[in-house]
């Protein structure tokens, strides 16, 4: 065999490989047409100042929530499949290499093979480049959060006897009381921190008088933060600013309708409660 003919086989074997890992890697998109631009996370100036109810407010800010996971998705995909082409290419075209296909000649460079997979490393370049610009998050999201505050737990997260919380269908099952969130005391001005990051979607009164900050996270999720002071130490947070773990959202007040200066903390997925204690670290 020649050495031309063995070169073709090495490199067609090569784009045989990385065909079908990609075709496995990739959702079929036959019967989709052209793949869609990403979606864009919203700018702060399209985000809504004040909403009717506090469903409203958790609906839209999980659906930026969404779009910040579905483009870390699609920036992950794109990095696996640039690394993917970049680990064949060096494969083939460097003999030195445990497992190199053929030796560096003075016309592989011209194969095209070659130059796919040269195409698909700029191709998935390109993409990341795009999916960061339009918001997404250029590392994956935590594992585990931190508590934004330090305190006391004065009210846990589920069923309750208190008759100010309201009724709930939670998993099947209807509870006349329902607490969406866990209360956490503590002095007022006490800091409030980012327990992990996220995109501020509304920083603000709502209809009952609670200073508010909700945030949208890159895994989907969403936190509301309640109650938060609105004085000297209000929020300096607003919607479309991003922090990272241990950033300074707000600080404990005695806004809206509260006995006493606490923290109420809700964590929402795909718009239903989820208990915050189930995301912090053992």
């Amino acid at each position: 065999m020649s050495i031309h003919n063995a070169r073709l086989r090495a490199l067609t074997a090569a784009m045989i490989t990385l065909g079908c890992l990609f075709a496995l890697a990739t959702p079929a998109r036959a019967d989709e047409g052209p793949a869609a631009p990403p979606r864009a996370i919203p700018q702060a100036r399209s985000i809504p100042r004040s909403f009717g109810s506090y469903d409203a407010l958790t609906a839209m800010a999980s659906a930026v929530a969404a779009d910040q996971a579905t483009l870390y998705a699609q920036l992950a995909a794109a990095r696996a499949e640039g690394e993917l082409a970049r680990s064949i290419l060096l494969a083939i075209v460097n003999p030195r290499l445990r497992g190199g296909l053929i030796r560096i000649e003075a016309n592989v460079n011209d194969e095209p093979a070659l130059g796919a997979l040269r195409a698909e490393i700029v191709s998935a370049a390109s993409t990341e480049t795009r999916l960061l610009e339009s918001g997404a998050s250029a590392t994956a999201p935590a594992a585990t959060w931190q508590r934004p505050l330090a305190g006391e737990v004065s009210q846990p997260f589920g069923p309750t006897y208190l008759g100010l919380e309201p009724a709930r269908l939670y998993k099947g099952t209807y509870y006349s009381h329902f607490h969406e969130g866990l209360d956490i005391t503590a002095p007022r001005g006490t800091p409030i921190i980012a327990p992990a990051r996220g995109r501020v979607v509304f920083a603000g009164r709502m209809m009952d008088g609670a200073q508010v900050v909700v945030l949208a996270h890159d895994n989907g999720l969403v936190s509301l933060y309640a109650h938060l002071d609105a004085g000297p130490l209000a929020p300096t947070v607003k919607a479309g600013d991003l922090v990272e773990p241990g950033d300074r959202i707000g600080s404990v007040g005695l806004t809206g309708l509260t006995t006493g200066y606490h923290l109420h903390w809700a964590v929402y997925k795909n718009g239903d409660p989820l208990d915050p204690v189930s995301l912090l670290a053992r």
